[in-house]
């Protein structure tokens, strides 16, 4: 006869208990005991309890390691198919044998219907750690059945593969989403949507009467950075200050030589950098940097309430002032072929000439971010580093109805930009020297991002994979947080970052005015589509998890808890240094800051 204690945690989430009935069998290196059922008298496994079940072995099965969980619904006639169905999230198991010290297995997932599940004894081990036939035979089966699980299948030609499901639905027999983030989601957007239609704007599909209009419709609760962007949106500073700390902080490039097809002329330029400016000079001494969107050039583009939609594939050249100045635009070219039907537009052209070019730039930027910065490296290629995804975007989805390049267009910018896409540019510390931005003076994306990055460089021979593994989370955490998360605050004043454009780009100066600025600009309900989808991607979740938070406790050794610790107050003293560093700053960047932070990409 052999004895154990068994204890049991069950989630706390909604939902997270069970009706079903439980039972155990003990894996030793001797043998297997029988089914042991839990049971106490009235109901086990409520969500949030741990408890204390007492199994007698027939006889001792030997060290312990593995554990074999079964869930059965109970015996009852005509049993309702949701009771015979009942899901469990099982946290983790706890064996102790009488004056013996505990043995944990954790579980942490969700066990629906009827099965049998085999957990491991809680110490991580590779695989040529396992010497037992036990050990050898429980990790192939589980890799068997993942890759079972999980296939794979290419959602569209040139897009990065992904998990072969066909609705979000689908993926619930494997992956449950958080039930208070969902309501939270479909409550905070179906209020949204009740506010833009009772006023009538979902169904005008005409422009916006003025700017003035616009600015008296929207009741959203603006957060701080929305404001700024709505009294700063014209100014030049501002509209450079968006390619280090805005939505898109990843394309900005220190300027070597101008291209062949972007022929800005010392004159050009004069108004901004002085006369006698010499733009060899200005190249030789690294104050030029260039924003370069061609990846746009001859991209399809969308439909919008019957209308075809147009967009630009322009190059911007900023100059960095001596000591420390603010960044500002110097020349904007809105297309890449030079010629009389694409002048380069400059700071020192009327006001209808200047705004509406910077205007296209920013279109640029939403396009570029929406479909590559977000979508396809904080999503689609997150998708291929976990094997497994929470959700997927459907045609449906509001972001390609209302842009102007549509999911055409997104699919085509993807299939461009996978072509390009290395390995280095992944990497934050790589990026950053490869575009030679290591000295650009307020550019917070770049110096939060190393903080967090923060990767060890004397591992010897482990190194590359640390870096592997560190350019995985930073992409799956904060460089989705830094491209993500302030989405509505760069796009509630609309004009600052339109989704599409339902004029051509101009070809030629002293030919637009506001009226023909205001056409240029979304239609009325194409605009609510956006602003209310970016508002609901950038709520607070519900159920945050910060970055170095772990409600689930995989790890069981002191080594790793230590790691964690450490990580932990890092990240700390980290957030500590840039509210400090903020707090001295007119438009505080907040978007690195560890504290708002997700630990994946979860929205």
């Amino acid at each position: 006869m052999a004895e154990f204690r068994v204890r049991v945690s069950t989630g706390e989430a909604f939902g997270a208990g069970t009706w079903n009935k439980v039972s155990v069998s003990i894996v030793g290196t001797q043998g297997e005991s029988p089914r042991l059922p839990l049971d106490h008298l009235g109901k086990e496994f409520n969500a949030g309890a741990e408890e204390d079940f007492q199994v007698m072995l027939p006889e001792d099965v030997g060290p312990v390691p593995l554990l074999r969980v079964h869930k059965m619904p109970p015996a009852l006639p005509c049993l309702p198919g949701p009771l015979a169905q009942d899901a469990w999230f099982c946290r983790w198991f706890q064996l102790t044998r009488p004056q013996g010290s505990p043995f944990l297995f954790p579980c942490y997932q969700w066990l629906e219907g009827a099965g049998s599940l085999v957990l491991r004894e809680g110490t991580a081990k590779v695989s040529w750690a396992d010497h037992h036939p036990l050990l050898q035979q429980q990790r192939q089966e589980e890799l068997q059945a993942r890759q079972e699980m999980y296939q794979w299948k290419a959602y569209n030609p040139g897009w990065p593969r992904c998990l072969d499901e066909k609705s979000v639905k689908d993926l619930d027999r494997n992956i449950k989403y958080s039930t208070a983030k969902n309501a939270n989601f479909y409550l905070q957007g179906g209020s949204a949507f009740v506010e833009m239609k009772i006023k009538g704007l979902l169904d005008r599909k005409g422009p916006w009467r003025s700017l003035n209009e616009m600015k008296r419709i929207f009741n959203f609760p603006k957060t701080p950075a929305a404001e700024y962007t709505y009294e700063h949106w014209q100014e030049d500073a501002f509209f450079a200050s968006q390619f280090l700390n805005g939505l898109n902080p990843v394309l900005i490039c220190h300027c070597h030589h101008l291209p062949k097809n972007f022929p800005v002329t010392d004159a050009m330029v004069a108004s901004v950098s002085g006369p006698g400016t010499s733009l060899q000079a200005e190249l030789e001494k690294g104050s030029l940097f260039l924003v370069d969107h061609g990846i746009l050039s001859n991209i399809h583009t969308n439909v919008i309430n019957g209308r075809p939609q147009f967009s630009a594939a322009p190059m911007t050249l900023l100059y960095q002032r001596p000591g420390g100045g603010p960044l500002l635009p110097l020349a904007i070219q809105l297309s890449q072929i030079p010629g009389p039907n694409s002048p380069i537009f400059l700071p020192s052209d009327d006001k209808w000439d200047w705004l509406p070019a910077k205007t296209w730039v920013r279109n640029a930027e939403f396009a570029y971010h929406e479909a590559l910065t977000h979508l396809l490296h904080s999503h689609l290629l997150s998708e291929v580093f976990t094997l497994a995804t929470l959700r997927q975007l459907p045609h449906c989805h509001p972001l390609f109805k209302s842009t102007g390049l549509g999911i055409g267009g997104f699919s085509e910018l993807i299939q461009r930009s996978m072509k390009q896409l290395n390995y280095s540019a992944l990497c934050l510390p790589e990026d950053i020297r490869a575009r030679g931005v290591e000295d650009i003076p307020g550019y917070y994306y770049r110096d939060d991002g190393m903080q967090i990055w923060g990767i060890p460089s004397s591992l010897g021979t482990r190194e590359a994979l640390v870096q592997y593994v560190t350019m995985v989370i930073f992409t799956c955490s904060a460089r989705h947080s830094a491209v993500s998360a302030g989405q509505f605050d760069s796009c509630a004043w609309m004009p600052n970052l339109p989704p599409s454009m339902q004029l051509p780009p101009p070809t030629s100066k002293s030919q637009a005015t506001p009226e023909s600025f205001i056409n240029t600009l979304p239609p009325v309900n194409a605009t609510c589509d956006v602003i209310i989808t970016l508002w609901l991607l950038s709520k607070e979740p519900g159920d945050r998890r910060p970055l170095g938070t772990y409600p689930d406790e995989h790890f069981i050794e002191e080594a790793p808890r230590r790691s964690i610790a450490t990580f932990q107050n890092r990240l700390a003293q980290i957030s500590k240094d840039i509210q400090e560093r903020n707090r001295g700053l007119a438009l505080p960047y907040t978007y690195l800051d560890p504290p708002v932070i997700e630990n994946s990409v979860s929205i």
